[in-house]
Protein backbone atom coordinates (compact mmCIF):
# COMPACT_ATOMS: atom_id res chain seq x y z
CA UNK A 1 0.00 0.00 0.00
CA UNK A 2 2.85 2.32 0.80
CA UNK A 3 4.43 1.57 -2.57
CA UNK A 4 1.15 2.31 -4.36
CA UNK A 5 0.96 5.73 -2.76
CA UNK A 6 4.46 6.65 -3.92
CA UNK A 7 5.23 8.60 -7.09
CA UNK A 8 6.27 6.61 -10.13
CA UNK A 9 10.04 6.25 -9.98
CA UNK A 10 12.55 3.80 -11.42
CA UNK A 11 12.53 1.94 -8.08
CA UNK A 12 8.73 1.62 -8.08
CA UNK A 13 8.67 0.46 -11.71
CA UNK A 14 11.36 -2.13 -10.95
CA UNK A 15 9.47 -3.52 -7.94
CA UNK A 16 6.14 -3.56 -9.76
CA UNK A 17 7.68 -5.29 -12.77
CA UNK A 18 9.31 -7.98 -10.64
CA UNK A 19 6.12 -8.54 -8.64
CA UNK A 20 3.80 -8.87 -11.61
CA UNK A 21 6.31 -11.03 -13.49
CA UNK A 22 6.33 -13.42 -10.53
CA UNK A 23 2.52 -13.25 -10.36
CA UNK A 24 2.35 -14.12 -14.07
CA UNK A 25 4.71 -17.09 -13.66
CA UNK A 26 2.68 -18.45 -10.75
CA UNK A 27 -0.54 -17.93 -12.73
CA UNK A 28 1.00 -19.65 -15.74
CA UNK A 29 1.92 -22.71 -13.67
CA UNK A 30 -1.52 -22.87 -12.02
CA UNK A 31 -3.43 -22.40 -15.29
CA UNK A 32 -1.38 -25.03 -17.11
CA UNK A 33 -1.91 -27.49 -14.26
CA UNK A 34 -5.66 -26.84 -14.46
CA UNK A 35 -5.65 -27.07 -18.27
CA UNK A 36 -3.89 -30.44 -18.13
CA UNK A 37 -6.94 -31.85 -16.32
CA UNK A 38 -9.07 -30.88 -19.32
CA UNK A 39 -6.94 -31.81 -22.33
CA UNK A 40 -4.42 -34.17 -20.72
CA UNK A 41 -0.82 -33.46 -19.80
CA UNK A 42 0.51 -35.11 -22.97
CA UNK A 43 -1.54 -32.83 -25.24
CA UNK A 44 -0.57 -29.80 -23.13
CA UNK A 45 3.12 -30.65 -23.33
CA UNK A 46 2.88 -31.25 -27.09
CA UNK A 47 1.21 -27.83 -27.49
CA UNK A 48 3.97 -26.12 -25.48
CA UNK A 49 6.73 -27.90 -27.43
CA UNK A 50 5.11 -27.14 -30.81
CA UNK A 51 5.13 -23.41 -30.12
CA UNK A 52 2.55 -20.73 -30.98
CA UNK A 53 2.93 -20.90 -34.75
CA UNK A 54 2.34 -24.63 -35.17
CA UNK A 55 -0.44 -24.88 -32.57
CA UNK A 56 -2.03 -21.45 -32.38
CA UNK A 57 -5.35 -22.68 -30.94
CA UNK A 58 -3.65 -24.49 -28.08
CA UNK A 59 -1.30 -21.58 -27.48
CA UNK A 60 -4.26 -19.18 -27.35
CA UNK A 61 -6.03 -21.43 -24.82
CA UNK A 62 -2.95 -21.42 -22.57
CA UNK A 63 -2.64 -17.62 -22.78
CA UNK A 64 -6.34 -17.11 -21.99
CA UNK A 65 -6.23 -19.49 -19.02
CA UNK A 66 -3.06 -17.87 -17.68
CA UNK A 67 -4.50 -14.38 -18.14
CA UNK A 68 -7.66 -15.26 -16.23
CA UNK A 69 -5.67 -16.71 -13.33
CA UNK A 70 -3.32 -13.72 -13.39
CA UNK A 71 -6.26 -11.31 -13.21
CA UNK A 72 -7.69 -13.20 -10.23
CA UNK A 73 -4.31 -13.56 -8.52
CA UNK A 74 -3.12 -9.99 -9.03
CA UNK A 75 -6.29 -7.87 -8.96
CA UNK A 76 -9.64 -9.54 -8.17
CA UNK A 77 -8.52 -11.78 -5.29
CA UNK A 78 -11.21 -11.98 -2.60
CA UNK A 79 -13.77 -10.38 -4.93
CA UNK A 80 -13.98 -13.75 -6.68
CA UNK A 81 -15.32 -15.22 -3.42
CA UNK A 82 -17.43 -12.25 -2.33
CA UNK A 83 -18.99 -11.31 -5.67
CA UNK A 84 -18.40 -13.77 -8.53
CA UNK A 85 -18.49 -17.23 -6.91
CA UNK A 86 -22.05 -18.54 -6.28
CA UNK A 87 -20.93 -20.71 -3.34
CA UNK A 88 -22.04 -18.28 -0.64
CA UNK A 89 -25.46 -17.70 -2.23
CA UNK A 90 -25.98 -21.44 -2.58
CA UNK A 91 -24.98 -22.04 1.04
CA UNK A 92 -27.35 -19.32 2.16
CA UNK A 93 -30.24 -21.18 0.55
CA UNK A 94 -29.26 -24.58 1.96
CA UNK A 95 -28.58 -23.54 5.58
CA UNK A 96 -30.87 -22.95 8.53
CA UNK A 97 -30.30 -22.12 12.20
CA UNK A 98 -29.48 -25.77 12.97
CA UNK A 99 -26.77 -26.14 10.31
CA UNK A 100 -23.16 -26.59 11.37
CA UNK A 101 -21.15 -23.53 10.34
CA UNK A 102 -17.95 -21.73 11.29
CA UNK A 103 -19.37 -19.62 14.09
CA UNK A 104 -18.22 -17.23 16.81
CA UNK A 105 -19.54 -18.05 20.29
CA UNK A 106 -20.84 -14.60 21.20
CA UNK A 107 -22.32 -15.92 24.45
CA UNK A 108 -18.84 -16.72 25.65
CA UNK A 109 -16.86 -14.05 23.81
CA UNK A 110 -18.79 -10.84 24.54
CA UNK A 111 -17.99 -8.28 25.80
CA UNK A 112 -14.74 -7.91 24.08
CA UNK A 113 -11.76 -6.43 25.85
CA UNK A 114 -8.00 -6.36 25.74
CA UNK A 115 -6.20 -9.05 27.65
CA UNK A 116 -4.54 -8.04 30.91
CA UNK A 117 -2.35 -10.40 32.84
CA UNK A 118 -3.74 -11.71 36.15
CA UNK A 119 -7.11 -10.07 35.46
CA UNK A 120 -10.33 -11.93 36.24
CA UNK A 121 -12.24 -11.15 33.04
CA UNK A 122 -15.60 -12.25 34.39
CA UNK A 123 -15.38 -9.95 37.39
CA UNK A 124 -14.78 -6.92 35.16
CA UNK A 125 -17.52 -7.97 32.71
CA UNK A 126 -15.29 -9.13 29.90
CA UNK A 127 -15.82 -12.20 27.72
CA UNK A 128 -13.13 -14.48 26.32
CA UNK A 129 -12.64 -12.43 23.12
CA UNK A 130 -9.57 -10.25 23.67
CA UNK A 131 -10.32 -8.25 20.48
CA UNK A 132 -6.96 -9.10 18.89
CA UNK A 133 -8.61 -9.13 15.44
CA UNK A 134 -6.49 -12.08 14.31
CA UNK A 135 -9.64 -13.76 12.95
CA UNK A 136 -10.16 -10.76 10.66
CA UNK A 137 -6.52 -10.52 9.58
CA UNK A 138 -6.31 -14.16 8.45
CA UNK A 139 -9.69 -14.21 6.67
CA UNK A 140 -9.13 -14.48 2.89
CA UNK A 141 -12.34 -12.57 2.17
CA UNK A 142 -11.74 -9.91 4.85
CA UNK A 143 -14.89 -10.46 6.93
CA UNK A 144 -15.26 -10.36 10.70
CA UNK A 145 -16.72 -13.71 11.75
CA UNK A 146 -17.77 -12.11 15.05
CA UNK A 147 -20.52 -10.27 13.19
CA UNK A 148 -22.31 -13.55 12.48
CA UNK A 149 -22.81 -15.75 9.42
CA UNK A 150 -22.01 -13.97 6.15
CA UNK A 151 -22.29 -15.03 2.53
CA UNK A 152 -18.62 -14.20 1.96
CA UNK A 153 -17.46 -16.90 4.41
CA UNK A 154 -15.90 -19.81 2.49
CA UNK A 155 -15.53 -21.97 5.62
CA UNK A 156 -11.75 -22.18 5.29
CA UNK A 157 -11.47 -22.26 9.15
CA UNK A 158 -8.42 -19.95 9.14
CA UNK A 159 -10.16 -17.86 11.81
CA UNK A 160 -10.65 -20.97 13.97
CA UNK A 161 -6.94 -21.79 13.87
CA UNK A 162 -5.89 -18.22 14.58
CA UNK A 163 -8.33 -17.86 17.49
CA UNK A 164 -7.33 -21.22 19.03
CA UNK A 165 -3.67 -20.16 18.92
CA UNK A 166 -4.49 -16.90 20.72
CA UNK A 167 -6.69 -18.62 23.30
CA UNK A 168 -3.93 -21.11 24.03
CA UNK A 169 -1.40 -18.30 24.34
CA UNK A 170 -3.44 -16.36 26.94
CA UNK A 171 -4.55 -19.45 28.87
CA UNK A 172 -8.22 -19.47 27.86
CA UNK A 173 -10.26 -22.37 26.55
CA UNK A 174 -10.02 -23.00 22.81
CA UNK A 175 -13.10 -23.17 20.61
CA UNK A 176 -14.29 -19.56 20.83
CA UNK A 177 -14.65 -19.83 17.05
CA UNK A 178 -15.66 -23.36 16.09
CA UNK A 179 -18.03 -25.49 14.09
CA UNK A 180 -21.43 -24.96 15.70
CA UNK A 181 -25.01 -24.09 14.81
CA UNK A 182 -26.72 -20.81 15.61
CA UNK A 183 -29.19 -22.62 17.86
CA UNK A 184 -26.31 -24.51 19.49
CA UNK A 185 -24.63 -21.27 20.53
CA UNK A 186 -27.83 -19.46 21.47
CA UNK A 187 -29.52 -22.27 23.44
CA UNK A 188 -26.48 -24.50 24.08
CA UNK A 189 -28.32 -27.42 22.45
CA UNK A 190 -26.30 -30.32 21.00
CA UNK A 191 -26.12 -30.99 17.30
CA UNK A 192 -29.02 -33.11 15.96
CA UNK A 193 -29.67 -34.77 12.62
CA UNK A 194 -32.59 -32.78 11.30
CA UNK A 195 -34.77 -33.82 8.38
CA UNK A 196 -33.00 -31.30 6.19
CA UNK A 197 -29.57 -32.75 7.00
CA UNK A 198 -30.82 -36.30 6.43
CA UNK A 199 -32.16 -35.36 2.99
CA UNK A 200 -28.87 -33.63 2.08
CA UNK A 201 -26.93 -36.68 3.29
CA UNK A 202 -29.01 -39.07 1.19
CA UNK A 203 -28.63 -36.85 -1.89
CA UNK A 204 -24.88 -36.61 -1.35
CA UNK A 205 -24.52 -40.38 -0.98
CA UNK A 206 -26.61 -40.95 -4.12
CA UNK A 207 -24.56 -38.45 -6.14
CA UNK A 208 -21.28 -39.94 -4.92
CA UNK A 209 -22.51 -43.44 -5.72
CA UNK A 210 -23.55 -42.31 -9.20
CA UNK A 211 -20.16 -40.68 -9.80
CA UNK A 212 -18.28 -43.78 -8.62
CA UNK A 213 -20.48 -46.00 -10.81
CA UNK A 214 -19.86 -43.81 -13.86
CA UNK A 215 -16.10 -43.81 -13.23
CA UNK A 216 -15.88 -47.57 -12.69
CA UNK A 217 -18.15 -48.25 -15.67
CA UNK A 218 -16.31 -45.88 -17.97
CA UNK A 219 -15.07 -47.71 -21.04
CA UNK A 220 -11.54 -47.24 -22.31
CA UNK A 221 -12.82 -46.49 -25.82
CA UNK A 222 -15.84 -44.69 -27.24
CA UNK A 223 -17.14 -46.10 -30.51
CA UNK A 224 -19.56 -44.62 -33.02
CA UNK A 225 -20.90 -46.69 -35.92
CA UNK A 226 -23.23 -44.93 -38.35
CA UNK A 227 -24.40 -45.78 -41.83
CA UNK A 228 -22.58 -43.51 -44.27
CA UNK A 229 -24.67 -40.43 -44.92
CA UNK A 230 -26.56 -40.39 -48.20
CA UNK A 231 -26.31 -44.16 -48.81
CA UNK A 232 -28.83 -46.99 -48.60
CA UNK A 233 -28.33 -50.66 -49.41
CA UNK A 234 -26.25 -52.03 -52.29
CA UNK A 235 -26.40 -55.36 -54.06
CA UNK A 236 -23.15 -57.07 -53.15
CA UNK A 237 -23.70 -60.07 -55.42
CA UNK A 238 -26.62 -62.18 -56.55
CA UNK A 239 -27.26 -63.54 -53.06
CA UNK A 240 -26.06 -60.75 -50.75
CA UNK A 241 -26.78 -57.12 -49.94
CA UNK A 242 -24.57 -54.64 -48.10
CA UNK A 243 -24.62 -51.37 -46.15
CA UNK A 244 -21.58 -49.16 -45.76
CA UNK A 245 -20.73 -47.65 -42.36
CA UNK A 246 -18.50 -44.97 -40.87
CA UNK A 247 -16.47 -46.17 -37.89
CA UNK A 248 -15.02 -43.82 -35.27
CA UNK A 249 -13.19 -45.14 -32.20
CA UNK A 250 -11.80 -42.72 -29.63
CA UNK A 251 -9.16 -44.09 -27.26
CA UNK A 252 -9.66 -42.37 -23.88
CA UNK A 253 -6.85 -44.26 -22.15
CA UNK A 254 -3.06 -44.30 -22.19
CA UNK A 255 -3.04 -47.84 -23.58
CA UNK A 256 -2.48 -48.85 -27.19
CA UNK A 257 -4.84 -51.32 -28.84
CA UNK A 258 -4.96 -53.55 -31.91
CA UNK A 259 -8.61 -53.30 -32.94
CA UNK A 260 -10.82 -55.59 -34.94
CA UNK A 261 -14.60 -55.79 -35.28
CA UNK A 262 -16.88 -58.80 -34.93
CA UNK A 263 -20.65 -59.22 -35.16
CA UNK A 264 -21.70 -60.61 -31.78
CA UNK A 265 -25.47 -60.54 -32.36
CA UNK A 266 -26.84 -60.96 -35.87
CA UNK A 267 -26.16 -62.85 -39.10
CA UNK A 268 -23.74 -61.11 -41.41
CA UNK A 269 -20.13 -60.44 -42.29
CA UNK A 270 -17.95 -57.38 -41.75
CA UNK A 271 -15.63 -56.35 -44.58
CA UNK A 272 -13.25 -53.47 -43.95
CA UNK A 273 -12.73 -50.96 -46.77
CA UNK A 274 -9.14 -51.07 -48.03
CA UNK A 275 -7.98 -53.50 -45.32
CA UNK A 276 -7.81 -57.20 -44.81
CA UNK A 277 -10.28 -58.41 -42.21
CA UNK A 278 -7.64 -60.46 -40.41
CA UNK A 279 -5.44 -57.36 -39.95
CA UNK A 280 -5.77 -55.53 -36.65
CA UNK A 281 -6.15 -51.76 -36.77
CA UNK A 282 -3.72 -49.87 -34.49
CA UNK A 283 -5.35 -47.46 -32.04
CA UNK A 284 -2.80 -45.26 -30.30
CA UNK A 285 -3.31 -43.80 -26.85
CA UNK A 286 -5.67 -40.82 -26.70
CA UNK A 287 -6.16 -40.83 -30.46
CA UNK A 288 -9.10 -41.46 -32.77
CA UNK A 289 -9.40 -44.17 -35.40
CA UNK A 290 -11.66 -43.52 -38.40
CA UNK A 291 -12.42 -46.20 -40.98
CA UNK A 292 -15.19 -47.47 -43.25
CA UNK A 293 -16.58 -50.99 -43.50
CA UNK A 294 -19.39 -53.01 -45.07
CA UNK A 295 -21.86 -55.31 -43.40
CA UNK A 296 -22.84 -57.98 -45.91
CA UNK A 297 -25.96 -60.09 -45.32
CA UNK A 298 -27.61 -62.96 -47.18
CA UNK A 299 -30.79 -61.87 -48.92
CA UNK A 300 -32.64 -64.76 -47.26
CA UNK A 301 -32.08 -63.04 -43.89
CA UNK A 302 -33.59 -59.74 -45.03
CA UNK A 303 -36.66 -58.84 -42.99
CA UNK A 304 -37.04 -55.05 -43.12
CA UNK A 305 -34.73 -53.22 -40.71
CA UNK A 306 -32.24 -55.55 -39.07
CA UNK A 307 -30.43 -54.78 -35.81
CA UNK A 308 -26.82 -55.75 -35.26
CA UNK A 309 -24.56 -55.70 -32.21
CA UNK A 310 -20.94 -55.18 -33.17
CA UNK A 311 -18.12 -55.91 -30.74
CA UNK A 312 -14.92 -53.89 -30.64
CA UNK A 313 -12.10 -56.28 -29.73
CA UNK A 314 -8.48 -55.94 -28.72
CA UNK A 315 -7.29 -59.45 -29.46
CA UNK A 316 -9.72 -61.65 -27.53
CA UNK A 317 -10.70 -58.86 -25.13
CA UNK A 318 -14.07 -57.21 -25.75
CA UNK A 319 -13.70 -53.45 -25.24
CA UNK A 320 -17.18 -52.27 -26.18
CA UNK A 321 -20.40 -53.30 -27.89
CA UNK A 322 -22.24 -50.99 -30.27
CA UNK A 323 -25.68 -51.40 -31.81
CA UNK A 324 -26.45 -50.43 -35.40
CA UNK A 325 -29.06 -51.13 -38.06
CA UNK A 326 -29.05 -52.63 -41.54
CA UNK A 327 -31.48 -51.45 -44.20
CA UNK A 328 -32.23 -53.71 -47.13
CA UNK A 329 -34.77 -53.97 -49.95
CA UNK A 330 -38.26 -55.35 -49.36
CA UNK A 331 -37.95 -58.85 -50.81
Amino acid sequence: KKLNRQEWTAEKIRKKTIKHTLFWLVSFIISNTFLSYIIGYEELWATIIAGPFKSFGGFLAIVVFASVFYGVFAFLREQVCTTICPYGRLQGVLMDSKSLIVAYDYKRGEGRGRFKKNEDRKEVGKGDCIDCKQCVLVCPTGIDIRNGTQLECVHCTACMDACDAIMEGVGLEKGLIRYASEDGIKDKTPFVWTTRIKVYTVLLVVLMGLMITLILGRSAVKTKILRTRGTTFEKFDDNHYSNIYDLSILNKSNEEYAIHLEIVDGNGEIIMVGKKNEDNMPLNKQEELQEKFFIVIDKEDLEGTIYFTIGVFDGDKLLEEVETTFVGPNI
